[in-house]
């Protein structure tokens, strides 16, 4: 009897060698993105990943042309240093950085649930949206003159902020798809029957995080 449930066993890898957290987080990346079959799924992690790069050249050229080229004529030597220290060119590379940080740990708390993820990625916004709305502040109180000088500060940082998103989230939806892509075939369950299965008999369900 014992060497009938083994050889059952290895007949079905997936049953054997996948933790339960791991199948539950593999039915949420899928539920998410809503692959109709495995072409589509791949097609989904290859235009993920294609968005990605390009969001993340974008974020280079625009903080090329206008922080380490354009700086100067943007008025950046008018800009006094954040409250936190930092002066502006500085800010303009420690936003994005905090965004990508603030992003892939929310992402990934977010599908596995962990409240410490959420508690750090819900911090780390809040300190991005600070630093990005500080020119503005520093405006208002006097320490910066021109309105256009606060005006392209704060837009330029937004803006950062928002391509560095953009390119963080499609990078790891492309990672996910592509990790099920690899491993669906050796899942207990067919991912496109849960997703099916969830259209079919949830569709009152509000749908989760994209």
């Amino acid at each position: 009897m014992l060497s009938k449930m083994e050889e059952g066993n290895a007949g079905q890898p997936g049953e054997s060698t996948l933790p339960p957290e791991t199948v539950e987080l593999m039915q949420s990346i899928v539920l998410r993105h809503n692959p109709s079959d495995s072409h589509h799924m791949r097609s989904l992690m290859t235009n993920a990943g294609l968005l990605s790069g390009a969001y993340a050249m974008a974020a280079g050229l625009v903080w090329w042309i206008t922080v380490a080229k354009g700086g100067s004529q943007l008025g950046d030597s008018d800009i006094p240093d954040s409250l936190l220290g930092l002066d502006f060119s500085t800010a303009s590379i420690v936003v994005p950085i905090l965004v990508l940080l603030s992003t892939a740990v929310f992402v990934f708390g977010s599908y596995r649930g962990t409240p410490g993820a959420l508690l750090f990625g819900g911090g780390t916004a809040l300190l991005v949206a600070y630093l990005t709305i500080e020119p503005m502040g520093l405006l208002v109180v006097g320490s910066i003159d021109e309105v256009t000088t606060a005006l392209a500060a704060t837009a330029r940082l937004a803006v950062l902020s928002l391509l560095t998103y953009l390119a963080v989230m499609s990078g790891i939806s492309a990672i996910l798809l592509s990790w099920v892509l690899g491993q669906h075939h050796y899942l207990p369950f067919d991912v496109f029957e849960v997703v099916k299965g969830y259209k079919e008999g949830e569709d009152d369900v509000s749908s989760p995080i994209p």
